[in-house]
């Protein structure tokens, strides 16, 4: 696969994963978020509605965690984007990835994505344009990269 169709490809499923876990969190996260505004501008905060809010917010985090980290086992080694444009995760030096290194990857961007504030979502694309082999921070620190479907078998 050419670099810069590659990369497009990338950004590309990034973006449609994105998109699933931002409608994924909101569903977790959206009742108690409602419920403690409400309360909050009727004056009668619960401080048991704001537990509420935060755990649903851990949960939210954990299912997107679990996304990134499930949907690779059940599309062989891709999200569900990924899938879509045809890329798939391996190791760096070539292979199937194991589950927990893959699960040590997806936590590795969602904690670099919690700690930047959301920052990684414009940083990483253009990370990932700059450099010469297509590879983000988590991946290099993961030793792991993104291959095209086609080239991985």
């Amino acid at each position: 696969m050419e670099n810069v169709n590659y990369k497009t490809a990338r950004i590309l499923a990034n973006m449609i994963d994105a998109l699933i876990m931002f409608v994924l969190f909101i569903a977790v996260c959206i009742t108690p978020s409602i419920i403690f505004i409400k309360d909050m501008i009727a004056g009668s905060f619960i401080v048991n509605e704001l537990v509420w809010l935060i755990l649903s917010g851990v949960a939210g985090i954990l299912l997107w965690v679990l996304y990134l980290s499930l949907t690779p086992l059940i599309f062989k080694n891709a999200t569900l984007g990924m899938r879509i444009v045809r890329l798939v995760f391996v190791k760096a030096s070539g292979g199937d990835l194991s589950f927990s290194r893959l699960f040590f990857r997806q936590l590795i961007s969602v904690l670099c994505f919690l700690f930047s504030l959301g920052f990684t979502l414009f940083f990483d694309p253009i990370s990932l344009i700059c450099s010469e082999n297509g590879r983000n921070f988590y991946d290099i620190f993961s030793s792991t990269k993104v291959v095209s479907f086609d080239d991985s078998f």
